[in-house]
Formats: structure tokens, C-alpha cells, sequence
């Protein structure tokens, strides 16, 4: 449960492995008419979609995952819901919907998924019982496209070693805040930046030195590669000598758009497309580490830590579960919706190297978003925490379905 005054409305920067979406970051999740008046003009970023909710299609509802995780990510999402407003609005594609509707729904999912039925019959009352809203490209006839993310664990030093040279910064107090100014966007809505104080640059920052000696050191990194991947990912674990594993989370950010260092390598040739994951990336720069500060401070675009006692959260506030927690444009997808999504996912073999795929089909949470899940066909899936899982997520891109279920 989290401590947030309403925890649906925040969100935090996740790992997008991707080339084309290395980067996450904080959006405004609220709908134009739920917001303060705004001088400018206020458009969709894309043409509505065709209106294919309630679709009264009897589906076999397959589950590859344990019923307990289920479960678990269902009561971590109801309990931050418990905080927000329930009678805001948000939308489903075409649909808008009452967060109201969304807590019914976890909760008669949760009824069904507690009862001591068949298969046939558990298939039989959620058909009978709930809408399912088809979204996606329909127009283009495309699928949704699934990209994964995870939490890292990354060792570090508390203090600056002969090493350990690369500072995690928190944010400074007298840094400029930002305002809420609606501007149109090609995907949604987004913060704009207003301040009469000058805005620090990624190179300002590292390749300058702006904060140092001011004490905002939280922990130092050994590699530099590691550190610009946890801004991308926006929260991990930080495993200190003495075993402590200490969790640190999104503060806040410089400001600055996002600039995606994996197009740019791309469009310079150094990587080919079937490099363009973390992994590649990375190994291009162990490669040639002479250009690591000469594509990283292409991206202006920094983020602050802090410490945290909790687990990875999503921008709903629920704490993140493997493999049952996804993230989508919050434009266009509410938090705490319920899905159902069909795809492939990576098999791995000991040494963590994708020997194959494997078709899935589950239930899972709509439950974080981010800056690069953008418009209503892509998905990003929670693999979860530490190795496994990165090596899992960083090469993952597929196409598969989704679809919400509501309670009738």
C-alpha cells in the first residue's frame, strides 16, 4: 500500500530496452477535461478508434501463470485504489470508464478466481459475466506489440572508491519545478517545462560536473553504462559489500525530452538493427568505450534518486509482480484495468541465452506506464527482478492481443 495522497496519478521512468524506446519517464495520466482550464488548444494525438467494446465473444480463457500471482497483483493494485478517487474517469480505447468500475471489476475477478470451480465453468461465468473490449491497431490491422522491462541489481559503494567513480544524484532542492502546461504531442499529453532558472543538460551534469560537492551523492557505480541504463529504468537495487540490498526510486528528473541514443546509433551505422537491444548496446560500448560520453550526452534528459523501503512500483503505486504487471500509454488505458494478453515469451537456457519462444496466454494488471509506450498498440510486460530477467526483457519485441475486461 502505498503512502502516496493518490497514488494513481504519479508514474516513474522504466527500462525500455528497445532501441527505439530506451527511456521512460513521467507523464500526465489525467484526461484534458479532468484538468484545469488551459489557454492552448487542446487535441487528441491520434484519430479515436473504431468502437469494438463489448464485444460479446465467448474466448477460453487460458492462464499459463499460478493463480496465487494472479491474486497478488490483483490485491496490490485494489490496496492503492483504496486512495484514489473513484469517481474520475478514465479511458478503456474507446471507452471511458469510472475507477469505480475498475475496482468492481478486480473484485468480482477475484470472486471467480477464489471459487473452488472447473476450468469449463470458471470460462463459462467470466464470458457470462464480464465485457471484453478488444484494443490495439484495429485500424491498421496490426497486433500489439510487446517490448519487456525489469529492475536491475547493480553493485555499489557508499562512498567515491578508485572504482566506484560514477554518482547516483537525488535532487537538489533549489532545481526548478515544473508546471503543468497541456501542449499536443504526437502520442498524448506530456509536462512542459516553465522557469526562469537555468535547466541542467545530462553533459552539464556528468561531463561538467555541476552537482558535485554539493552532497547529493546517494551511492557511487562502477560503470557508467550500468548507471545510464538505471536512469533509464528508473528504480533498482543497489547491492552494497556488507550484502545490504538497498532499493533506490525515481525523484525527479532535469526536465529535459528524451533523445533515444539507440536511433542515433543506428542512424550512424555503429549498430545494426539486430544489435539495437541493451545487450548490443552495451557491447558496443565496451567495444569503443571512447564514445560512451558522445552518444550518451546526446540525451540531454537526466534522473534523480532517493532511497526507498519498498518494492518496485508501478505509476499506479502497486508494487510490480513478474510477469502479471504491464505497462501502457495512460492516455489511453486506465490503471488498475484488467487484461488478458496472448503472445510469445523468450525461452532461456542456463547461461540466460534465448534458445526459443514459447506462446503465452494469462491474465495480468495494467499497472505502470511510460514516455515510450506510446499510442494504443504497444505494451510494455514486468519479467521481473535481476539477471534472468534483463537478459529475458532486453531482447524481447513481439507481437501478440490484448484485451480489458469489465464487469457487466
Amino acid at each position: 500500500m502505498t503512502d502516496l495522497p493518490d497514488a494513481m496519478d504519479y508514474s516513474v521512468d522504466k527500462n525500455r530496452k528497445w532501441v527505439d524506446e530506451l527511456d521512460s519517464a513521467p507523464m500526465w495520466t489525467r484526461t484534458p477535461e479532468e484538468l484545469a482550464p488551459s489557454p492552448y488548444k487542446i487535441q487528441p494525438s491520434a484519430p479515436p478508434e473504431p468502437d469494438n467494446s463489448a464485444q460479446e465473444v465467448a474466448l477460453p480463457w487460458v492462464d499459463d501463470l499460478s493463480r496465487e500471482s494472479l491474486k497478488e497483483a490483483i490485491q496490490k493494485q485494489l490496496g492503492v485504489m483504496e486512495h484514489a478517487d473513484l469517481t474520475r474517469r478514465v479511458r478503456i480505447g474507446p471507452r471511458r470508464v469510472t475507477r469505480q468500475h475498475l475496482v468492481d471489476t478486480l473484485h468480482a475477478f477475484m470472486n471467480l478466481l477464489e471459487q473452488d470451480i472447473s476450468e469449463e465453468e470458471f470460462n463459462r461465468l467470466l464470458n457470462e459475466q464480464f465485457e471484453i473490449i478488444s484494443v490495439g491497431y484495429h485500424r491498421a490491422g496490426r497486433p500489439v506489440v510487446f517490448t519487456g522491462y525489469y529492475t536491475p541489481i547493480i553493485p555499489a559503494r557508499r562512498e567515491k572508491t578508485e572504482d566506484f567513480i560514477f554518482p547516483l544524484y537525488q535532487k537538489p532542492e533549489w532545481y526548478p519545478e515544473e508546471r503543468a502546461v497541456l501542449t499536443p504531442r504526437e502520442a498524448g499529453y506530456h509536462l512542459t517545462q516553465i522557469s526562469d532558472q537555468p535547466l541542467l543538460t545530462r553533459e552539464d551534469i556528468d561531463g561538467r560536473q555541476a552537482l558535485s560537492n554539493q552532497q547529493l551523492e546517494l551511492a557511487w557505480l562502477k560503470d557508467d553504462l550500468e548507471r545510464y541504463f538505471l536512469h533509464i529504468q528508473g528504480s533498482g537495487y543497489l547491492a552494497f559489500p556488507d550484502g545490504t540490498l538497498q532499493a533506490v526510486q525515481y525523484m525527479g528528473s532535469n526536465h529535459f525530452p528524451y533523445h533515444s541514443v539507440g536511433k542515433q546509433m543506428l542512424k550512424d551505422g555503429v549498430i545494426k538493427p539486430a544489435q539495437g537491444s541493451m545487450q548490443g548496446m552495451k557491447q558496443y560500448f565496451h567495444d569503443h568505450p571512447e564514445n560512451i560520453d558522445k552518444y550518451l550526452f546526446r540525451n540531454n534528459r537526466y534522473i534523480f534518486f532517493q532511497m526507498s523501503n519498498h518494492s518496485p512500483r508501478g505509476s499506479s503505486g502497486a508494487e510490480l509482480v513478474a510477469g502479471r504487471s504491464i505497462a501502457t500509454d495512460k492516455s489511453l488505458y486506465p490503471a488498475g484495468g484488467l487484461v488478458h494478453i496472448s503472445v510469445e515469451k523468450p525461452v532461456l537456457n542456463d547461461e540466460l541465452e534465448i534458445t526459443g519462444w514459447q506462446k503465452v496466454s494469462r491474465f495480468v494488471i495494467d499497472q505502470d506506464t511510460g514516455s515510450a509506450i506510446k499510442g494504443p498498440g504497444r505494451v510494455d510486460l514486468y519479467f521481473g527482478v535481476g539477471e534472468p530477467a534483463g537478459a529475458a526483457a532486453g531482447h524481447y519485441k513481439r507481437t501478440g492481443k490484448m484485451s480489458y475486461l469489465l464487469k457487466k
